[in-house]
């Protein structure tokens, strides 16, 4: 409960506090009328006599340098659209570009247009999708033919639609500015508050943007919060100071007083309300457990003063004393003990609350009412409660404060924002019960007793409806009567029970909105909110209304269509036809189900019938599937396809019938019902003109809005509306249906849908359909936080505003950015600890220290933070700002007057200047500027302003120094009883400056200046600028443009001079100038405006200049005239000596000449006529001037075209200005050149010779030949008429040169000097530009001698007949082609043969063309065997890299010159032939001769000692002998071995290194006596008794044991078998090499004794060193078997060696 009471206080903020009534005050001056039937009517005149438009509102304009006003307006229509025109000031209608749109055209609503004109009078626009975007645009006008069309929106707009503010918020009224480098200074007003600290309260936001060479759009400094500080904020306007500085004025509520008064239910019920409600007044726990700070002190912390009284109806105080949350309350309203206070709160800072007051009587039937101390009845008695607050203040005979006829009254303070805040969960009248019990008549008068008495009051309701114990679960629950009631009082009577917006007209008191809002107290009731109509009724929070028919839930239907196709139709009655049998034939369509309809007559036993299907089966009905009379359908088929019946009858006669038929969608209306489910809820039935609502009204949370659509209606006339809190943000219309969502915040909202027609036609169903509503309801929580921020924002809102300013600094910081911030960041930042905005505040340049860059300067954007300007009980409102050239910020905005406290009580214009140069250092602190330091005219009422209502000022000024101020005046009731409005303008001039010359501090503004004027520029009683009589309304300023000594005012009205024809939806622009200075120049009184002069005459032009109105009486002035033709003279000036200045005295004339001097005929030879301006300028004022216009002609009495009249024209005439008097003929002008021969022509013939060296003086005349140049005629008189010494006859060049013969040469001696007569110096058929031999053979004609045509003759001058650039001695083609010249591209072997054409080789390597591999190869080289093996025409050494043209690369060839040449069998891919030179069939390294294992040929292993021990080409791991000694692995014990020598007993071992046991007889050699003896034998004692390894049966017989001793014991034996062993290894590697052609390797030998002998020693000392040979042998490529046996049987030699000596 406390929730909602605080945020009814919030919503009572909002609502006016007074009624006016027929309030008018008296003219505080003498109005001086200057237009619209006053005495100045010439200085007011009509530039648009109509805007065509039909309901322009917030019209905005601008005058350009050139004149030209530029129009932005709202096109108030069904769907609202920006406009744009540009009209001139020349004439009337002189529309250059006519209504344009800017922007799009399916916006829901606009507002707030605002635009500047940069510096090429672009024009920049911003405005507002009103709650929802800030946008703006560019439009370039020049790009338009401006021909009074519509403009051309593509060329002439640059940018289009830039969103500067959109997202989470509300914003609306933006403003811009533009600086001295045409960038955009916007501020708007936006509740876009990520923080969350401000509880939804609207705040001032700036942002910079420049346009780029493009016309884009680039951000400079993107959204920066200028006012991070809570309460309200609204209309600000933006200007630029000196140094690009940005001025912000706005209006604030802090310093705003507000009074609240509380009428609390007491009863039972309201225990949970009681306490959540002292929370949210004076701070504490709610009953959701979280902790509130309270409404009052959370105000006072924002500087708003807070007076409230809480009354506990009926004096029951068992809820007010039993809570925590009351007790100070409580205290400070005397414990429960006290009533109404007698006098009023607020008279001293500390007296600021009632506190908790109990009220036990009220006003009900404008009499005092009882109400004793209950628990019930009494305690609910709100309705009257309200009643009572409300006439404390106005009574019923409109005393203020009011007297009712309660015996105590609550003292209100006279200069508060009064709101009272009714808290129930009842009925208005004693609580009444629920359901209808709320509705009954004193329930009823009470609502309308109390509205009316706020009304009257100014006394904003806020209800808050608490929660019943019965619920809301259907619409007959009492929260929704209750709740009626509630919406009655805040807004009007509605006539109807709901929860819908009331329409209130204002033509009552009952019908006028009271300004209220009525708030609900938390509840978990909407947990119950049902969105998809499932119930089949309309629950919970849903309410309806309509002029006529009510939303309500409707069933389903689809809304499909169905025919009916027949395929087949076959039989009938009986008789008709008789048939035995009949058929027919269908196709079935896919994906459709035909049935087959059976009508059948009273003899069914005669019916069968079969059907053929697709597939060919059969399927057959008869007698049994039927009855008599059977109508039906018999069977159904779905498969596509061919289909035949047979239809039979035994009889004969008939009787049945079948058809086949299908249905389909022919036609799809939107469906009535359901979108989904089996509901959804339909508008109303409404007809023409009328209007249907279906509205919902609860607390939200965080989240979505979402649901589905569907309309039926006439496209584009009747239409389906939807609103969030009043906002239209969608409309559908035609046949249209789908899905819409849109985000929603934190709090109460109301969502409306309409279904509204137009005057005619209806289409479709008429209808519309919502389903699927899923809001994000509220929980308890939610309700509770969205409450207080309701209270919040409406209590912020409501209170009295002030008018408040800061500077911004954009350049310093743009300039000299700190570390952390770049272009295109928020000029303010985000605590990281507190969460609190961080405005740039400072000096515009400081010196600090950065990290990472240490000492540095940056600069700060907020130089002047918020500072107050205004400081009264009055509201401040439409601030406008403006700085003059010097720095001086000049401030005005609308006051209310001291006794009215109400946004619509009657107001004033006030005015304010402030000199912040005098402010020192700029430093950006918080408490802002002290206005004692800079205001040199202080808040000061500007005179005239004294009607009821001022409105929409703007200041500016002029180049005489002068200020003014423009606005409207309005009154509802004039003299003559109508309602009239007045465009009214103020100069403000003649400062009074002190000896400094300054304007001393805090003077009002009479004392200031010493010249105040105000007049009225235009009367209506109608509008002027939207702005009306009969009350305040949003309208615009008036377009002005002052500049000395011209004054314009532009505005809009119906008609600019008031008559009784204004037209339906007419409107014009008007415009009111004058000019203070004024001059006049005009031609003397027998001076004519026109002159006409002839050659070199000359004349004066008297001018008369009358000083009309000269400031101060005389003034200097200067006069000056436009420039004449060539040739002209001329001279002006004053007083007859032609002075260019005199003194001009007002009302006295002075004389001006002009002296004018016409060109002599030798300088102009035509009439002319031009205009000479002549101008006179003040000295003192350059803007002051006049001219007057002088024509001037020049014409000749004679003929132009003969100036000394001789009778031949003056473009013939040699002497034009010769002799006069006399006429050119034959016999005194023999040439006719003009010029008399006697006296003035020294050439008579004109032949150039003068007569006195002429032989033919008067000879012929014209076109003749003198090549001696002797005056005569060379074609009648001379022979030779060159002089070359060839006569004329046979000279071919007759006129050619003179007397050259004896210098110059004539090759062909045709008379023509060669040097430059004879283009053919040989005389042969080609001329000299194009003959190679110019001076070549003579006389020869024949082409045939010249086979490249160059001019020299081929068998005696031409030494390339082709001239193909070889010399014909080199030439293999001397007379072939011609017109080419060799070169690499088309002669590759530059033998003079063209490639293409001629040469079959082309690079002259012997192989021709056609089988030349490398046709354009190498060229000048023949192809032998040598040179190219494969005879393929590629160089093997420089170009093939397949010598013998195998298909393998020579880099990869082993065979690079194979025979035969080209591919052959090569199955290991070597490029060897296998059948004639590969050795190595699979290359594996190991001869084919060699090599046991050769199947197959492309595989890439190759042979090495790791992994085919015995090199036979076969892998060890498949070899089934290793080391190829003969013995099979499986029984060899040595299989590694290699180079096998001696193995006696076949055991695979080598007998000298390896084999201990040489004759495998089980004796060790070293004690065998026989060890080469018999093999394979096992040595015992039945074999060999006595162990020496000698068999006894064979060999210890035979052979002497002396002699066997001497051979076993011998070195000698040892030395022959190691001589053996190297021997063998040695045979090994030269076989081993043999069998690897492509392998190269040396001998080996020294290495082997090297490894064998090394140093002095001839044996191996140590382990070290035997290691050491290891290793170098198997560097080598021995295996370390091998190196091993090597190195150990070498030893063993030397060993040998060493015992020998």
């Amino acid at each position: 409960m406390s929730m909602l009471i605080t945020a009814i206080l919030v919503a009572s903020l909002f609502a006016p506090s007074i009624s006016l009534g027929q309030l008018s005050l008296e003219p505080e001056q003498t109005r001086h009328h200057t237009a619209n039937n006053t005495t100045d009517e010439a200085a007011t005149q009509a530039l648009l006599s109509n805007l065509n438009t039909s309901n322009p509102i917030e019209v905005t304009g601008i005058m350009d340098d050139q004149g030209r006003v530029h129009l932005v307006w709202i096109e108030n229509g069904t769907s609202p659209m920006l406009q744009y025109a540009l009209i001139s000031t020349n004439g009337v209608d002189s529309v250059l570009i006519a209504n344009t749109l800017v922007g799009q055209s399916n916006y829901t609503e606009v507002s707030s247009p605002s635009m500047v004109l940069d510096s090429d009078n672009n024009a920049h626009i911003v405005w507002a999708i009103t709650d929802v975007e800030i946008l703006y645009s560019i439009l370039d006008p020049s790009e338009d033919d401006q021909d009074g069309s519509t403009g051309d929106v593509y060329n002439m707009t640059l940018t289009s639609e830039y969103i500067i503010a959109d997202g989470t918020g509300i914003r609306n009224d933006p403003d811009i500015a533009v600086d001295s480098n045409d960038a955009m200074h916007i501020v708007w007003v936006d509740t876009y508050d990520p923080q969350g600290l401000y509880f939804g309260t609207p705040l001032i936001y700036y942002k910079m943007v420049a346009m780029n060479s493009t016309g884009g759009v680039e951000v400079v400094i993107n959204n920066t919060l200028v006012t991070p500080a809570l309460g309200y904020k609204g209309n600000p306007a933006v200007s630029i100071g000196v140094n690009n500085t940005v001025i912000v004025v706005w209006e604030d509520t802090r310093g705003s007083l507000i009074e609240y008064v509380g009428l609390l239910d007491t009863s039972g019920s309201m225990t949970a309300e009681w306490e959540d409600m002292c929370a949210v007044f004076y701070g504490g726990n709610l009953t959701s457990g979280e902790y509130f700070q309270g409404v009052k002190p959370l105000l006072e912390s924002a500087s708003i003063t807070v007076l409230e009284t809480l009354y506990a109806l009926s004096g029951q105080m068992a809820h007010a004393s039993g809570h925590k949350n009351c007790e100070d309350g409580y205290a400070a309203g005397g414990n429960g003990t006290a009533g109404p206070r007698t006098d009023y709160l607020g008279q001293i800072p500390t007296d600021n609350s009632g506190g908790i007051r109990a009220l036990t009587e009220v006003v009900y039937n404008e009499s005092a009412l009882s109400i004793p101390t209950d628990w019930g009845y009494y305690s609910e008695m709100w309705g009257p409660g309200s009643t009572w607050a409300c006439t404390s203040w106005r009574d019923y005979s409109s005393m203020t404060p009011g007297n009712p006829p309660s015996s105590a009254d609550h003292s209100w303070n006279p200069n508060a924002t009064k709101l009272i805040i009714p808290v129930s969960d009842e009925g208005p009248y004693g609580g009444s019960g629920n359901g209808y019990q709320a509705q009954e008549a004193d329930d009823n008068q009470s609502i309308r007793e109390a509205h009316d008495a706020c009304v009257n009051a100014g006394i904003i309701p806020i209800p808050i409806a608490g929660t019943t114990s019965y619920g809301a679960n259907t619409i007959w629950a009492n929260d929704t009567h209750v709740r009626s009631h509630m919406m009655d009082l805040a807004q009007c009577n509605g006539n109807f029970t709901g929860l819908a917006d009331r329409t209130c007209d204002g033509l009552t008191t009952a019908t006028k909105d009271a300004g209220g809002e009525m708030f609900l107290y938390p509840s978990d009731n909407m947990a119950n909110f049902e969105g998809d109509f499932e119930s089949g009724y309309l629950t919970n929070g849903w309410g309806s209304s309509s002029s006529s028919d009510t939303w309500s839930v409707e069933a389903a239907d689809n809304g499909l269509v169905y025919s009916q196709a027949n395929l087949c139709d076959i039989g009938g009655t009986t008789g008709n036809p008789s048939f035995y049998s009949v058929s027919c034939n269908y196709t079935h369509p896919a994906g459709e189900t035909v049935d087959l309809t059976v009508n059948v007559d009273n003899w069914a036993s005669e019916f069968s019938m079969d059907v053929i299907l697709p597939d060919g089966t059969v399927a057959s009905f008869n007698s049994s599937s039927v009855y008599n009379q059977y109508s039906g359908v018999l069977v159904s088929f779905t498969g596509a396809g061919n289909y035949t019946i047979f239809l039979n009858d035994t009889y004969g006669d008939g009787g049945t019938s079948v058809s086949a038929d299908y249905t389909y969608v022919s036609a799809t209306n939107p469906s009535s019902t359901p979108i989904s489910g089996s509901y959804s809820a339909q508008s109303g039935a409404i007809t023409h003109g009328e209007g249907t609502n279906l509205e919902f009204t609860g607390v939200l949370a965080n989240g979505t809005v979402s649901f589905s659509y569907n309309v039926s209606s006439e496209a584009g006339y009747d239409f389906l509306k939807f609103y969030l809190d009043g906002i239209q943000l969608a409309q559908w219309s035609g046949s249209q249906s789908g899905n819409f969502s849109t985000p929603v915040s934190l709090g109460q909202h109301t969502l409306k849908w309409t279904y509204a027609k137009d005057g005619s036609v209806s289409s479709g169903n008429d209808a519309a359909w919502i389903d699927d509503v899923i809001i994000p309801v509220a929980n308890y929580t939610d309700e509770v936080n969205a409450l207080v921020q309701s209270i919040i924002a409406l209590t912020t809102s409501s209170g009295s505003t002030e008018t408040y300013l800061s500077v911004l600094d954009p350049y310093s910081m743009i300039n000299n950015p700190r570390s952390t911030w770049s272009l295109g960041d928020p000029g303010h930042g985000v605590d990281s600890e507190t969460g609190e905005y961080v405005e740039d505040t400072g000096p515009s340049v400081d010196y600090v220290w950065q990290d990472g860059i240490g000492w540095s300067t940056i600069g700060h954007l907020v130089i002047v933070n918020d500072t107050r300007l205004t400081n009264g009980h009055g509201w401040s409102v439409s601030p406008e700002v403006n700085s003059d050239d010097n720095g001086n910020v000049h401030v005005v905005w609308v006051d209310g007057r001291s006794e009215e406290h109400s946004r619509t009580a009657p107001s004033q214009l006030h005015y304010m200047q402030l000199d912040l140069s005098r402010a020192g250092p700029f430093d950006g602190e918080v408490d802002g500027l002290d206005l004692s330091t800079v205001s040199v005219v202080s808040d000061s009422l500007v005179p005239g302003s004294d009607m009821t209502w001022g409105a929409n000022p703007r200041v500016d000024f002029d180049n005489d120094g002068s200020v003014h101020v423009t606005w409207f005046e309005s009154s509802p009731d004039a003299a003559d009883g109508e309602g009239v409005v007045e465009l009214r303008w103020t100069r403000i001039t003649t400062p009074q400056l002190d000896q400094n010359g300054q304007l001393p501090l805090g003077q009002s503004l009479d004392e200031a200046y010493g010249v105040i004027n105000t007049r009225i520029i235009a009367q209506s009683t109608s509008n002027l600028m939207g702005v009306f009589g009969d009350g305040i309304s949003s309208g615009s300023q008036p377009i002005v443009n002052f500049d000395w000594p011209n004054r314009d005012i532009v505005w809009t009205t119906p008609e600019c001079e008031e008559s009784e024809t204004v037209t339906e939806d007419q409107w014009d622009v008007c415009m009111w100038s004058e000019n203070v200075y004024q001059m006049d120049l005009e031609p003397a009184e027998s001076q004519e405006e026109e002159i006409t002069l002839y050659p070199g005459e000359a004349t004066t032009v008297n001018l008369i200049l009358r000083g009309i109105t000269v400031p101060g009486g005389s003034d200097i002035v200067i006069a000056d005239s436009s420039e004449v033709p060539l040739n002209w003279f001329f001279d002006i000036g004053f007083s007859g000596n032609y002075q260019p200045t005199t003194t001009l005295v007002e009302g006295i004339n002075s004389d001006l000449d002009l002296f004018l001097r016409a060109p002599s005929l030798r300088d102009v030879n035509q009439d002319q006529s031009f205009e000479v301006t002549v101008s006179v300028t003040s000295s003192t004022m350059e803007q002051a001037t006049t001219d007057t216009t002088v024509f001037v002609n020049l014409v000749n009495e004679g003929d132009w075209d003969d100036d000394d009249m001789d009778g031949i024209p003056d473009w013939d005439d040699d002497c034009q200005f010769g002799d006069t008097d006399w006429t050119s003929n034959f016999q005194f002008d023999h040439d006719s050149d003009g010029c008399r021969d006697s006296t003035e022509d020294m050439d008579d013939d004109n032949d150039g010779l003068l007569d006195s060296e002429d032989s033919c003086p008067s000879g012929v005349i014209g076109e003749y030949l003198d090549a001696d140049a002797d005056g005569c005629d060379d074609l009648t008189e001379d022979p030779d008429t060159d002089g070359d010494g060839v006569e004329n006859h046979l000279d071919q060049c007759p006129n050619g040169a003179q007397y050259w013969a004896d210098f110059a040469e004539d090759h062909d001696g045709d008379g023509c000097r060669d040097g430059d007569e004879d283009n053919n110096d040989d005389n042969d058929p080609f001329e000299d530009s194009e003959d190679e031999c110019p001076k070549g053979e003579v006389g020869w004609s024949d082409p045939v001698f010249d086979n490249d045509q160059d001019g020299c003759h081929d068998l005696s001058e031409d030494r390339d007949d082709d001239n193909d650039g070889v010399p014909d001695g080199n030439d293999l083609c001397p007379q072939g082609m011609t017109l080419w010249f060799s070169e690499p591209s088309g002669d590759f072997d530059n033998d003079g043969c063209h490639d293409l054409v001629e040469d079959a080789d082309d690079d002259n390597d012997g192989v021709p063309d056609e089988i030349d591999s490398c046709l354009m190869g190498l060229s000048n080289w023949k192809s032998t065997l040598i040179t190219d093996w494969d005879s393929d025409g590629c160089h093997d050494e420089m170009e093939d890299a397949d010598d013998d043209n195998d298909g393998i690369l020579d880099h990869a060839d082993l065979c690079k010159r194979s025979t035969p040449i080209g591919p052959g069998v090569d199955l290991d891919v070597d490029g060897c032939n296998d059948e004639t030179e590969d050795f190595d069939l699979d290359n594996d390294g190991v001869e084919t001769r060699s090599d046991n294992c050769e199947d197959d040929p492309t595989s890439v292993w190759v042979s090495t000692t790791s992994n085919d021990a015995d090199q036979d080409g076969c892998v060890d791991i498949e070899d089934w002998d290793d080391d190829n000694d003969g013995v099979p692995d499986p029984i060899d014990d040595c299989p590694s071995t290699q180079f096998l020598t001696v193995d006696m007993d076949q055991d695979g071992c080598m007998d000298d290194t390896e084999d201990d046991d040489d004759d495998n007889d089980g004796v060790p050699d070293n004690r065998d006596r026989c060890p080469t003896g018999i093999m394979n034998w096992n040595s015992d004692r039945s074999t060999d008794i006595d162990g020496d390894g000698c068999m006894d049966s064979v060999e210890d017989d035979s052979v002497p044991n002396a002699l066997l001793s001497t051979i076993s014991g011998s070195s000698f034996a040892t030395l022959m078998v190691a001589s053996s062993s190297i021997l063998l290894i040695a045979a090994a590697v030269m076989a081993r090499s043999r069998s690897s052609p492509m392998r190269r390797f040396s001998d080996g030998t020294w290495e082997v004794e090297s490894n064998m002998f090394q140093g002095d020693n001839p044996s191996l000392t140590s382990a070290e060193e035997k290691e050491q040979g290891i290793r170098n042998l198997s560097d080598m490529g021995y295996s370390f078997e091998a190196a091993k046996a090597i190195l150990e049987n070498a030893q063993m030699a030397r060993e040998d060696e060493r015992r020998k000596r």
